[in-house]
């Protein structure tokens, strides 16, 4: 009697598989909630049709930024997406520039190089190569030990992980006309210590100059097709 229901439950086995693969079809990974592979192949964006560094497709730019300031509001939108623990969003007057630190809630977020060292947490330390010394600045939020991951150049960060974070804030903030992304490990203690400045309501126009040097150092100004 097995052997008669053999065929049909084999058939719809095969059948359900089939359909399964129609759906996923053409899926844009990391864009749709129930997905967070940023890594697997994408069938409709390809890197130069990307939402990010958009400007420097096409030759070089300058990052002379009139205005800066801090949104919490797009820091928060960020922070909820997959793969994100930490998200930093400064605005200027054309352009948005994030700093962040990537956790385990998403795949294929960036290269398989490790920068953080979480060793010491298997030995009751903070600082692995410092085991007595627990420091940490106030205005910085990674040190390289005991903490999430980050990316020393932007190129290592997955291109539909970039995508996705600049599709959703260019979605809520349509008057962006570029967006920056990084994970380096300066960039974003920076970023956080003006984050502090503005959450005790200072004005963030002194720093303008510094900004406008660090996001031409991280970013560059000339022409990026990057590889991965």
């Amino acid at each position: 009697m097995l052997r008669k229901l053999g065929f049909p439950i084999c058939g719809m086995i095969f059948l359900m598989l089939a359909l399964n693969g129609c759906s996923e079809k053409g899926r844009e990974f990391g864009r749709s909630p129930d997905h967070t592979n940023f890594g697997a192949p994408v069938e409709k964006t390809e890197e130069t049709e990307r939402a990010y560094q958009t400007q420097q497709l096409s030759g070089p730019v300058t990052h002379n930024n009139t205005k800066l300031e801090y949104s919490q509001f797009l820091s928060n939108q960020l922070n909820a997406m997959n793969g994100v623990n930490t998200a930093i969003v400064m605005t200027t007057d054309k352009n948005a520039y994030v700093a962040l630190m990537i956790d385990s809630s998403a795949t294929g977020t960036k290269g398989t190089t490790k920068e953080t060292n979480n060793q010491g947490t298997q030995k009751g330390f903070y600082n692995d190569t410092q085991p007595f010394n627990d420091y940490l600045p106030s205005t910085d939020l990674n040190n390289g030990y005991n903490n999430y991951e980050t990316a020393v150049h932007h190129d290592m960060l997955s291109h539909r992980f970039k995508q996705a974070m600049a599709e959703k804030i260019r979605l809520l903030q349509p008057n962006i006309m570029d967006v920056y992304i990084s994970a380096n490990r300066d960039f974003l203690n920076q970023m956080n210590s003006y984050a502090q400045e503005s959450w005790k309501g200072n004005s963030l126009m002194p720093l303008l100059t510094p900004f406008n040097q660090t996001v031409a150092r991280v970013f560059g100004t000339a022409q990026v097709l990057p590889d991965r």
